[in-house]
């Protein structure tokens, strides 16, 4: 997934049946979901194919789900998108491209069933933006009955259980632009934080372009906000909703609002906009 894995879990005895069971785990939705690897869920249904797995199922289920809650800010249906920009490869390949201003076609009209498996009527599907979240979930339920904490952090989407030894909960840091501290604080539950600072990349154009594509144009998003962070009782949700806020700008930051979600987004002076109960 292109990112560091940290696994933390409070127990007498280090626990490496269960570090080898999350790493297990995070290389399968690899092998099930990389839009890079040919035999993949993901590469086999934007090929053609009528895909039927119980994981597919789950993950594509959540991102309708989601494409709704957001309207639209959350589209899987960007992979054209991001190709065009330049992020057609492993992003340390990535060397440029020429994005294009065409809106992505409607997740709900382009992913459908069909009979006990999945299909795609047009376009090509990309599921970077939910599989991550909803894998640190996975691992932290099936480890949290066995441990009196667990914490998963995937690149920056947190998930934990019970709490660490001397705190009512995790500790957690969020930096800002230019590494400044953004926020510190005490969590449960999940947080997750986009960004569009690190991954980024020089166009055709000249143009800087970066993995956070607005659905609504085709474009890398232009945004008041450069990173956003949302709380939430799940790391799926809390990265959906972390990448339509940072996506929708204050649009996106109200949608959230009406969820009840705390947010903390940050402008690229620093400056700081804080919805919920943050």
């Amino acid at each position: 997934m292109g990112t560091d894995m940290d696994v933390i879990i409070e127990a007498a005895e280090r626990p490496l049946d269960a570090f080898i069971a999350v790493r297990l785990l995070f290389e399968q939705q690899e092998e099930r979901f990389s839009r890079f690897r040919a035999g993949s869920l993901v590469s086999r249904l934007n090929a053609g194919e009528t895909v039927a797995d119980p994981w597919l199922t789950a993950v594509l289920e959540l991102s309708l789900e989601a494409f709704g809650q957001t309207g639209g800010l959350f589209n899987p249906m960007i992979l054209p998108a991001l190709t065009r920009a330049g992020y057609d490869r492993d992003f340390a390949e990535v060397t440029g491209g020429a994005p294009v201003r065409e809106p992505a076609p409607d997740a709900s009209a382009c992913i459908e069933r069909a009979g006990d498996g999945w299909r795609l009527t047009q376009g090509a599907i990309d599921l970077g933006g939910i599989v991550k979240g909803w894998t640190a979930d996975l691992a932290v339920e099936h480890l949290a009955g066995r441990y009196g904490g667990v914490f998963v952090n995937a690149g920056g989407d947190i998930r934990c259980a019970g709490s660490e030894e001397g705190s009512s909960g995790w500790v957690v840091d969020v930096d800002g632009p230019g590494g400044s501290a953004a926020w510190a604080g005490t969590i449960s539950g999940a947080i997750a934080t986009s960004s569009v600072l690190k991954r980024r990349w020089p166009t055709a154009s000249g143009v800087a372009a970066h993995h956070l594509i607005d659905p609504r144009t085709g474009m890398p998003a232009e945004s008041p906000f450069v990173q956003v962070s949302v709380r939430a009782s799940s790391c799926t949700w809390a990265e959906v909703w972390a990448k339509a806020v940072l996506i929708g700008g204050h649009a996106g930051l109200d949608l959230a609002r009406a969820y009840g979600l705390p947010v903390l987004a940050l402008a690229a002076d620093g400056s700081r906009t804080v919805s919920g109960e943050w």
